[in-house]
């Protein structure tokens, strides 16, 4: 292939030209598709259905490419974002990289070219004589190019003008169509190009085919080598009635292969008048054959003349009384081009196109493989009018080709891939809204039970913490501390049982951390903490005691004085302790129904001392941090901890108001990793359970902080609870700047789950969405857990945590009961030949 073998002359700003052609391109933008109700879809049809027939008696060129990511690129901006990377880091990272090669990163760009006609001027102009007349032709179309643009801004296309760099990308993928993309362009910044431009994208490329042959053969350079790739060009045939909206589009299906595709639709928007009076032609023919059976042969005639009469009266209303531009039909070729290293394995990703769409749509591969192909490239004519098709402009819109799946960047940890309509490779940044947008680091995981919450919360910090990044998490039950018995993470990790903790573990004075000089820019700001930090302390020790109280004490309107006497009575520094406020109350002077009921709350508080909860509260005395400061990976766990009910504050029993104070201040512990080490350094905090906070008066004080300071301090908050509502009651949705909302089956918790994802409204549909995820299978057993994730930068998509890269985390993250594990290592343990003490490890492990 030369450039003077094709049909483009010139290219004047986003406008082709050709010898009797000029055609307006425009880049399509993305819709999103799966994470929508059907509500949403229908109006983006409707939308899409009204602006198309607006181009009425036009000619389109509709492109679909892509615009390929390499997994490498990828793995060094990952490798470059890591601060301080663990030993273990490189083979984690190769093991990233060789679990991606085989998806793709790749972003989909859709191209739409507007025919704007001839003149015959024009045709003068570029006899090649006098090519600046060509510009003076283009500048006489300026008021149709004018309106074009409007119109492609229509809600549902929202198509700007092609830069140079984007139709030079297309000219390039439609010229060197099967070859590797290329991952550098040159700087194609100024607006025109003369036809001796054109050889840049054609002499470098040879396109071959053998007559009725299979497939062509397009050879090329790329990255300096010669390389050769076999394409074959499909048509799309035979289509039945679709469903609309759509499951999955129809242009859009070819987004599930694991291979790239490339459209080319030639696509002819037809007057009304002319289809109407062709539909009536139809009428009368079909009515004269039924005629010619059942009059002059006395047979019955076919059902299918029914069938067709009905559809064309059908079409033919529609036109003569449609009141909107829905009812305007359209003639279209739709060809799909696959590519293989050889022609074999081009027929194979041929045949699975087929598959792919069948029954409903019937996929052919014509003839002239080698002049359907050329229809892909800009300006080139129409090589055969086979396999056209007619349809509603509403079937057209149905296509969607611009729906896409674009949620994360191309930096961060790998979560997994979205699990909507297409697979497509989903990294995040969890610290890009602290240290870019500025934003809190508060993020949300909800999900119900077995929802896969654990496995979210444990994919990000595994991989975060092999970044060197720190993580301080409370887990109350226990199970994420298989991640601190992880070869890779077990030097820089402890595991901490607090119920095994010393006196005073969690002590209210103690888990507010002491503001650092070295944090703050002024001492006015650094005095300005400590005051914060004094009162929060203050507030928090008077809720946690309150809390203690039976309910009748608590209620009291003495109590509450008593409290605020005795807790101002000590000094709010991180060296009082609870005992102190005991003895506090014992030393009330004031009348005397106050001194007596005082002494009634130091009474019982010295007695709940001495549970097995209260010494976790209440300490001997000052006790240093433990190393808090030395681990990367610190898990805090409450195992043995007998949970309360979400609603039982105020509950008669001892017990259970402990095991609430002792699970919210093991949160307020946790989130002192904040303000620990440098405040610029990157650091996360994961709360599991997090509905306890919403028990105590001071949960909002616990938010307004971790909103505040998680920017300050550089920190990602993640937050898990099983109800959303629970963390809608400390006012999170405004603070909340990442949200992962896994499977949620109660219709009201569906709707308290949208409430985190920004721009979106109730009522609409999108609350089924959340009962539809992760739902089991043939087996009853759901396999990799999916999320709606928010990622803070207005992405918003259905995924699939992957973890099956270290199938070693995934394993340790798996909290579903599996009870095949432990008959295969009672069956190993008793295996003839296994040594008794060999037996006996493999029994204690069971």
């Amino acid at each position: 292939m030369s450039s003077r073998g094709l049909s483009l002359r010139r290219i004047t700003g986003h406008c082709t030209v050709t010898s009797d052609r000029v055609t307006a391109w425009y880049r399509m933008g993305p819709q999103g598709w799966s994470f929508r109700p059907d509500t949403v879809r229908e109006q983006l049809i409707i939308d899409t259905a009204d602006a198309l027939a607006q181009l009425s008696r036009r000619n389109l060129h509709l492109r679909v490419t892509t615009r390929p990511y390499p997994v490498s690129r990828w793995a060094e901006a990952h490798d470059a974002n890591a601060p301080a990377p663990l030993p273990g880091w490189p083979e984690h990272l190769i093991r990233d990289q060789l679990h991606l090669a085989g998806r793709s990163m790749a972003d989909k760009e859709v191209y739409l070219g507007v025919d704007l006609g001839s003149t015959r001027r024009l045709l003068h102009a570029l006899s090649g004589l006098a090519p600046r007349m060509a510009d003076r032709e283009v500048t006489a179309l300026a008021k149709p190019v004018r309106e074009i643009d409007d119109l492609l801004r229509h809600p549902g296309l929202d198509g700007t003008p092609a830069t140079p760099r984007e139709l030079e990308w297309l000219l390039h993928r439609s010229c060197s169509l099967g070859l590797p993309a290329p991952l550098t362009l040159g700087t194609a910044e100024h607006p025109d190009w003369e036809k001796d431009d054109l050889h840049e994208f054609t002499d470098h490329v040879t396109w071959s085919a053998v007559p009725y042959g299979r497939t062509i053969s397009v050879r090329g350079e790329a990255n300096g080598a010669i390389v050769e790739r076999h394409v074959c060009v499909l048509s799309v045939g035979r289509m039945t009635d679709l469903e609309i909206p759509p499951g999955v589009p129809w242009i859009q299906r070819t987004d599930q292969l694991p291979f790239p595709i490339e459209w080319s639709a030639r696509i002819s928007i037809e007057d009304a008048g002319r289809v109407g009076s062709a539909m009536r032609r139809n009428i009368q023919r079909i009515r004269s054959q039924k005629e010619h059976y059942e009059v002059e042969h006395a047979e019955p005639a076919p059902g299918a003349l029914d069938r067709q009469a009905s559809k064309a009266l059908h079409a033919e209303d529609e036109l003569s009384t449609g009141l909107s531009g829905l009812s305007t039909r359209t003639a279209g070729w739709y060809r799909l081009a696959v590519s293989g290293q050889t022609e074999e394995e081009a027929l194979e990703r041929a045949a699975a196109v087929r598959q792919l769409f069948a029954p409903q749509i019937t996929i052919s591969r014509p003839a002239d493989q080698y002049a359907v192909a050329r229809e892909f490239i800009p300006g080139e004519k129409l090589g055969t009018t086979a396999y056209r098709r007619r349809m509603p402009v509403t079937t057209l819109a149905a296509a969607v080709p611009t729906a896409t799946a674009k949620v994360g960047d191309r930096v961060g940890i790998h979560l997994g891939e979205t699990s909507g309509t297409s697979a497509r490779v989903v990294a995040w940044e969890p610290w890009l809204a602290t240290e870019q947008a500025e934003e809190s680091g508060l993020a949300v995981i909800c999900a119900g039970l077995g929802g896969g919450k654990s496995t979210a919360g444990g994919n990000i910090i595994y991989r975060t913490v092999m970044q060197g990044v720190s993580w301080t998490v409370l887990d109350p039950s226990g199970r994420l501390t298989a991640l601190c018995r992880l070869p890779q993470l077990a030097a820089v990790s402890q595991a901490v049982d607090l119920l095994d903790a010393p006196p005073g573990a969690l002590c209210t004075y103690r888990v507010i951390a002491e503001p650092r000089r070295e944090h703050y820019d002024s001492d006015g700001e650094w005095r300005a903490a400590q005051e914060n930090a004094a009162d929060t302390r203050r507030l928090l020790t008077s809720s946690v005691l309150r809390s203690i109280l039976p309910r009748q004490m608590q209620d009291h309107v003495l109590t509450e004085v008593a409290l605020m006497r005795a807790v101002g009575a000590v000094s709010a520094t991180s060296t009082s302790s609870l005992s102190d406020v005991v003895a506090a109350l014992g030393q009330i002077s004031g009348d005397d129904e106050l001194r007596r009921h005082a002494g009634y709350m130091r009474d019982f508080l010295s007695e709940a001392a001495h549970t097995g909860h209260g010494r976790l509260l209440f300490p001997s005395g000052y006790r240093n941090d433990y190393g808090s400061d030395e681990a990367l990976l610190t898990v805090y766990s409450l195992r043995g901890l007998a949970f309360p009910d979400e609603h039982s504050k105020g509950t008669e029993d001892l017990d259970e108001r402990l095991s609430m104070c002792v699970l919210y201040l093991a949160a307020w512990l946790a989130q002192r990793g904040m303000y620990l080490g440098d405040a610029h350094a990157r650091k996360g905090i994961f709360i599991d359970e997090a509905w306890a906070l919403s028990t105590f008066t001071t949960g909002r004080r616990f938010i307004e902080r971790a909103g505040r300071d998680s920017r300050k301090h550089n920190t990602r908050v993640l937050m898990a609870s099983q109800n959303p509502s629970d963390l809608l009651r400390l006012d999170l949705a405004n603070l909340v700047s990442a949200a992962f909302i896994g499977r949620l089956t109660d219709e009201q918790a569906q709707k308290d789950a949208l409430r985190f994802i920004p721009g979106i409204q109730t009522g609409q549909g999108y609350e089924a969405i959340f009962e539809s995820l992760s739902r089991p299978n043939a087996t009853g057993r759901r396999g990799a857990r999916e999320f709606v994730f928010s990622d803070g930068a207005g992405g918003v998509e259905r995924i699939r945590m992957d973890l099956s890269a270290h199938p070693e985390v995934l394993e340790a993250l798996d909290t579903t009961a599996d009870p095949t594990k432990t008959r295969a290592r009672r069956a190993a343990a008793t295996a003839p030949g296994l040594g008794e003490a060999a037996s006996d490890v493999l029994q204690e492990s069971a």
